[in-house]
C-alpha cells in the first residue's frame, strides 16, 4: 500500500503530517508493506524550484499578475532561497523559520476552498488541474508506485486538499489502471452523504471512501486484495458505489490508541527537514466535547467520542521516537489536552529525564492551575494554543464552553506567571454576540496583552455538521440562502449559510478589522514588523528593509510591499529615482534625498516608509549599521 498526503496545507510546510505515519505503523504491524509520500512537503519544494519562482515572479502564471502578493513573495523567495532550502536540500521553513511565512503566500493561488463544483467531473483543461498535474509529474508520483502496490490511500484531513486529491486519483489511475484508490480523512468524514454520492459518481478514479477511523478499513481492503478479492461494500466504515447504488457500511469501533504500534515515519522525509517537529497522537476526540460550534466531535462514529492515551503509554512512545529518530521537538495531536493527563505526563517526562520541547492545543479549564502550568513548563512545554474565543460570559455559556470571563483572566495571568507562552485564538462574532460585547472582549484583551505571545482571529463560520448548524434557532441564527461562506474553515461544502442579527454587516466588518489590528500589534512585538516610532532626524542613517521588502519597478512607479505586514506603498517616479541607489540596502539619510527632492518631500517620503515598516534605522537594527554599505 502507498499512502499519500496531498497538497495543500500551507501550515504544515516544514513538518510531516502524522496520519500516514500512524496508518503505516498499524499496517506494517499487520504484515502490510507500506510506502509513504508527503506530497504537501514536496509541493513546497516544487514552489521553490527556480523555474516556478521565475514564472510566478514574472507574472507568467495565469491568475497571478506581477503586482500580486504571491508574485512579490516569489521574487523575495528567489533572493533568499538559500535560507529556505540549503545546499544539502534540507527544508528551513518549519518552526522558527525566518522566511517560512512566504511559502504560505506563494501557495495561495493553488488553494481551492472546495464547494459543490468540486463534486462534478474534473475540467482537465482548467489551469488549476494542469498546475497539479505538472506538479505530480515533477514529483514523479506515478514512477514511485511499485509493481507490488495494490492500494493507494490518499489522506484528506483539510478542505483545500480535496481538489488536489481528486486530481491525484485521476492521475494515478491513468498511469496505473489496476490500482485501487481510497480516499479518507476528516474532510470526507464530515461530508454530507448526498455530496459524497455526487463525488463518487463524478470521480470514477476514486474506488471508495473510508470515513472516521481508517486503520481497520484499510487493513480489510488490503487483505481482501491480497486474497484476490475487492469487496469494499462489505467493509465497516467504507462508502462506495456497487452496481450503481451507493453503499454505506456503518463504521466499526476504532482502535484502542494504547494498543497502536508507534507511528512509522519516513526517515528519508525527516532527513529533508532542518528543524523537524514530530507529531504524536494524544487523543481522538475532545475530553470536553460540548462546544456547540465545533464539529470535530463528529469524526469518530462507531467509537466513543473521546479516546485518550494513558500517560505512561504516551511517554513510552515519546521516549521511543526520541531514541529512534533523534527528534526533540514534538506536537501533541489532540483537540484539547486534558489537565489530569498533562499533570501525569509532565511528571513522567521529568522523572525519566526526557528532554524535549512540545506544544499542544488546550482549553481554559480551572484544573489548569498555577502549579500545573509551572509543571508543564518544567517538562518542556514550549507553548499552548488556547481556544479561548471570547471574554463574554453570556456567549461562552450559550455555546457551552467550559470557562467564563473570570476564569479566562485567571488562566491568562497564571500562564504569564509560569512563563508559559500562549497562542490565543479569538472568534469575535460567536453566535448572538453584539457589537458592544465584541468590543468589550477587545478591551479585556488589550489589558492582558502581556499574558499572550500571539493572537489568531477567526471570523465565525457555522458548519452543517456542528450543533449550531443543526439547531441554528437555539443560537439566535436565521437561515439564509446566499450560499456564501464568510469564515475561515476552508471547506465551503460544510458551510451552513446563516444570518446573525446580533450585528449589522457594517458592525461585523468593523469588529473583524479592529480584532485583526490588535492581533497584528501583538504578533509584531519584538520583530522587524514593529513600526519605527523614534523621530528620524535629517542625518539619521536608515536603509531599505530589503529582508522583507519586495520592490516592483513598473516603469512609472515603485510598488513596495512589506511581506511581513502585507502593507504596500507606491512611490511615484519622481521619488523612485531618488531612492534607486539605495534599493540594495545601502545606508542613507534623509539629507541624501533632500538634494534631489527637497526637505519637505524627502521628509514625507522617509516618514511614510518608516510608518509602513519599510526602513531599518541605524542603532535599532540587529545589524547595527552605522556605515554606508
Amino acid at each position: 500500500m502507498t499512502l499519500l498526503f496531498p497538497p495543500l496545507v500551507e501550515t504544515s510546510f516544514g513538518s510531516l503530517y502524522p496520519a500516514p505515519a500512524v496508518l503505516a505503523g498499524y499496517l506494517a504491524d499487520k504484515g502490510i508493506t507500506t510506502h509513504q509520500v508527503d506530497l504537501n512537503e514536496l509541493f513546497a519544494e516544487y514552489l521553490l524550484s527556480p523555474p516556478v519562482l521565475a514564472a510566478l515572479g514574472a507574472g507568467e502564471v495565469p491568475g497571478v499578475p506581477a503586482d500580486s502578493l504571491s508574485a512579490a513573495a516569489a521574487r523575495l523567495c528567489t533572493r533568499y532561497r538559500d535560507r529556505l532550502i540549503d545546499a544539502d536540500g534540507r527544508h528551513h521553513f518549519g518552526a522558527g523559520s525566518e522566511y517560512g511565512y512566504l511559502l504560505e503566500i506563494l501557495a495561495q493561488p493553488y488553494s481551492l476552498d472546495p464547494d459543490e463544483t468540486v463534486l462534478g467531473p474534473l475540467r482537465v483543461g482548467s489551469g488549476l488541474v494542469r498546475a497539479y498535474l505538472d506538479f505530480y509529474e515533477w514529483a514523479g508520483v506515478a514512477d514511485g508506485i511499485s509493481d507490488e502496490t495494490l492500494v493507494v490511500g490518499i489522506s484528506v484531513p483539510m478542505g483545500p486538499q480535496l481538489f488536489p486529491a481528486l486530481v491525484l486519483a485521476a492521475y494515478l489511475k491513468s498511469a496505473w489502471p489496476r490500482l485501487r484508490c481510497v480516499l479518507g480523512g476528516p474532510a470526507l468524514s464530515l461530508m454530507d452523504d448526498g455530496d459524497l454520492e455526487k463525488l463518487l459518481r463524478s470521480h470514477s478514479a476514486v474506488d471508495c471512501v473510508v470515513r472516521f477511523d481508517g486503520e481497520q478499513p484499510l487493513l480489510s481492503l488490503a487483505e481482501g486484495l491480497r486474497a484476490g478479492a475487492w469487496n469494499p461494500e462489505t467493509v465497516p466504515g467504507v462508502t462506495c458505489l456497487s452496481r450503481g447504488e451507493l453503499m454505506q457500511v456503518p463504521p466499526g469501533a476504532g482502535p484502542n490508541l494504547n494498543m497502536l504500534p508507534p507511528p512509522k515515519y519516513s526517515r528519508s522525509a525527516l532527513d529533508r527537514l532542518a528543524n523537524p517537529t514530530m507529531s504524536i497522537t494524544q487523543a481522538r476526540g475532545c475530553y470536553w466535547g460540548k462546544c456547540d460550534y465545533c464539529d470535530f466531535v463528529e469524526l469518530y462514529d462507531g467509537s466513543p467520542p473521546f479516546r485518550g492515551r494513558h500517560p505512561r503509554n504516551f511517554v513510552d512512545e515519546v521516549e521511543y521516537l526520541v531514541g529512534e529518530f533523534g527528534i526533540e521537538r514534538f506536537n501533541f495531536v489532540t483537540e484539547s489536552i486534558p489537565p489530569a493527563f498533562a499533570r501525569r505526563m509532565s511528571t513522567l517526562l521529568i522523572e525519566r529525564g526526557i528532554k524535549i520541547t512540545w506544544n499542544s492545543f488546550a482549553m481554559v479549564d480551572r484544573r489548569f492551575d498555577r502549579e500545573l502550568l509551572f509543571l508543564m513548563k518544567e517538562a518542556g512545554c514550549e507553548f499552548l494554543v488556547i481556544g479561548m474565543e471570547t471574554m463574554v460570559t453570556r456567549v461562552l455559556k450559550l455555546v457551552h464552553k467550559s470557562a467564563d470571563r473570570e476564569e479566562n483572566i485567571r488562566f491568562l495571568r497564571d500562564a504569564r506567571d509560569a512563563g508559559m507562552r500562549l497562542q490565543v485564538n479569538l472568534i469575535p462574532d460567536l453566535p448572538s454576540t453584539t457589537y458592544e460585547e465584541a468590543m468589550s472582549t477587545l478591551v479585556d484583551m488589550e489589558g492582558l496583552t502581556d499574558c499572550v505571545d500571539g493572537i489568531s482571529v477567526f471570523p465565525f463560520e457555522a458548519t452543517r455538521s456542528s450543533n449550531v448548524g443543526r439547531n441554528p434557532q437555539d443560537f439566535g441564527l436565521l437561515t439564509a440562502g446566499s450560499g456564501q461562506a464568510t469564515g475561515q474553515s476552508q471547506y465551503a461544502l460544510n458551510h451552513f449559510d446563516n444570518v446573525d442579527p446580533a450585528m449589522t454587516p457594517e458592525q461585523r466588518n468593523e469588529v473583524h478589522r479592529r480584532y485583526r489590528e490588535y492581533a497584528h500589534r501583538v504578533n509584531a512585538r519584538n520583530s522587524s514588523e514593529a513600526p519605527e516610532t523614534r523621530g528620524i532626524e535629517r542625518d539619521t542613517l536608515v536603509r531599505i528593509a530589503q529582508e522583507k521588502l519586495d520592490v516592483l519597478d513598473t516603469g512609472d512607479k515603485l510598488v513596495c510591499t512589506h511581506m511581513g505586514t502585507r502593507e504596500r506603498v507606491t512611490v511615484p517616479v519622481a521619488f523612485s529615482r531618488a531612492l534607486e541607489p539605495y534599493l540594495d540596502g545601502t545606508w542613507f539619510t534623509r539629507g541624501d534625498l533632500s538634494d534631489r527632492l527637497g526637505e519637505e518631500r524627502s521628509g514625507a517620503l522617509v516618514r511614510n516608509l518608516a510608518a509602513s515598516r519599510m526602513l531599518v534605522v541605524s542603532g535599532l537594527a540587529e545589524d547595527g549599521g552605522g556605515s554606508r554599505g
